[in-house]
């Protein structure tokens, strides 16, 4: 079966355009680092040219991208090659082309550490409710509130750090 017959080239390109840069955003915050958060981008949209299970909606689809997502940088972050690597700390941070003025928080958002960056991300930018998080990275409903409340009051010493400098 070719994966024309699984997903129309229309349908493809509209769901790339819909959410490509979420899931770039998602990957870089992981990854940090650029050519490794293509090449996730790039297999996380093929994973989704060949699966071949029915989405409800839209809204299924980010889901079940964001999810995709999360474990192909999961996947990439345990390669083998990855521990090998000695220039991590030289990496610089992924920059965000935006004209939204709350983006220079992003910049923050990617210094907390990572458990905190893609709840924070998913809630306060992509706009989804700490159930539907905690559904989406498989943790507790209360364990991910108390991670959002953390990385809030991380983040405000970030800013507030920021500001005085």
């Amino acid at each position: 079966m070719s994966y024309s017959e699984l997903r129309t080239n229309e349908e493809i390109t509209r769901i790339y355009g819909m959410y490509a840069d979420t899931v770039y955003r998602i990957c870089a915050l992981m990854l940090k680092n650029v050519e490794e958060t293509q090449d996730a981008v790039q297999n996380v949209f093929i994973k989704y040219m060949k699966c071949d299970k029915p989405f409800e909606n839209d809204e299924h689809i980010k889901a079940w991208l964001i999810v995709t997502a999360k474990n192909e940088c999961r996947n990439l972050l345990k390669h083998w090659w990855h521990s090998k690597r000695s220039d991590i700390e030289n990496v610089s941070e992924p920059e965000f082309k935006s004209n939204n003025p709350s983006d220079g928080v992003l910049v923050e958002v990617l210094k907390l550490p990572d458990k905190f960056k893609l709840p924070l991300y998913l809630h306060y930018y992509e706009g989804y409710t700490t159930a539907e998080i905690a559904g989406l990275l498989k943790v507790n409903e209360s364990t991910l509130r108390t991670r959002l409340v953390t990385a809030r009051k991380q983040l405000k010493l970030l800013l507030e750090v920021g500001e005085n400098a």
